[in-house]
């Protein structure tokens, strides 16, 4: 028989620490004068590689900022707790995608900010969701959105 889910530690720590990691990175770049968004993703330009891993950590402004968290800290909240074993690699996997998918098709300029791994986690919980009959995960995904 199956054990049932117990919250843990992971499922809260893993979206706060997140968000947190966001809203510093655009304090230090508010606080120190920097632009940051030339480290965003360029597409087809070697030097726009670099944005595949960071611009998910990378916001315009504040209300960019703001509409990122709260659907990042919820699907990371979700993906914690339903999907423990395999949370990191979707993450990782989710960024990486995303950052090369963007490199490939994107109009020509930076692309900052974490709506691409947004993308990959309700895709995720909503078709996994549906896949494993977790019927609430592919609701709170289509809330998301």
């Amino acid at each position: 028989m199956d054990q049932p889910f117990k919250l843990t530690p992971k499922v809260i720590l893993l979206p706060f620490l997140s968000v947190l990691l966001l809203w510093l990175v655009f304090w230090v770049e508010w606080k120190f004068n920097f632009d940051f968004a030339r480290y965003g993703v360029y597409p087809r330009d070697l030097i726009g590689l670099r944005g595949v891993i960071f611009s998910p950590f990378i916001h315009g402004d504040i209300g960019h900022l703001y509409n990122n968290s709260l659907p990042l800290a919820v699907l990371l909240a979700a993906l914690a707790y339903f999907y423990r074993e395999i949370a990191y690699k979707v993450i990782g996997y989710g960024i990486l995608f995303s950052g090369l998918g963007t490199w490939l098709i994107g109009r020509p300029d930076f692309h900052i900010g974490a709506s691409g791994l947004i993308y990959v986690l309700v895709s995720f919980i909503f078709f996994k969701g549906l896949r494993t009959g977790y019927y609430r995960l592919t609701a709170l995904s289509l809330l998301v959105v």
